[in-house]
């Protein structure tokens, strides 16, 4: 009698890790949310979002997670990333076809905003994306 039922804890057993394996599987593989359609929260200057940040008082307008606009001056450009001037560092959603056309460009790029990065002093972005301004 006892082999039933210890027959059976190990079906249970084997059954919950199958099911918390796939679960598991599932969600890795899950795509990322697309932050491409979302709306614009807020609007503004590259200099205006690093002194937001600089001072922690003015941060609470401004919640990480959102979906924003920055203008500003193109410092250094890559493929996958993009840098304004005084220290806004975006993380491209897609790759630009011609890279070098944009350095020292003016531009306005949407993107969600991540935080501040203490260490390197500027405001990061992911899922950016260059828009007309």
């Amino acid at each position: 009698m006892d082999m039933t039922h210890i027959q059976k804890w190990r079906l249970f057993a084997v059954v919950a890790l199958v099911f918390c394996i796939a679960f598991g599987l599932f969600q890795y593989a899950r795509p990322s949310k697309d932050h491409g359609d979302q709306p614009i929260q807020v609007t503004l200057a590259a200099a205006d979002l690093l002194a937001a940040f600089a001072s922690s008082d003015s941060t609470d307008a401004l919640v990480i997670g959102q979906v924003i606009a920055v203008q500003g001056t193109v410092q250094s450009v890559g493929a996958m990333s993009l840098v304004l001037l005084p220290g806004i560092s975006c993380a491209l959603a897609a790759p630009l076809t011609n890279p070098s056309l944009y350095e020292g460009a003016e531009v306005k790029v949407k993107g969600r905003l991540v935080g501040y990065d203490a260490l390197f002093g500027e405001v990061q972005l992911d899922f950016a994306s260059l828009i007309d301004s």
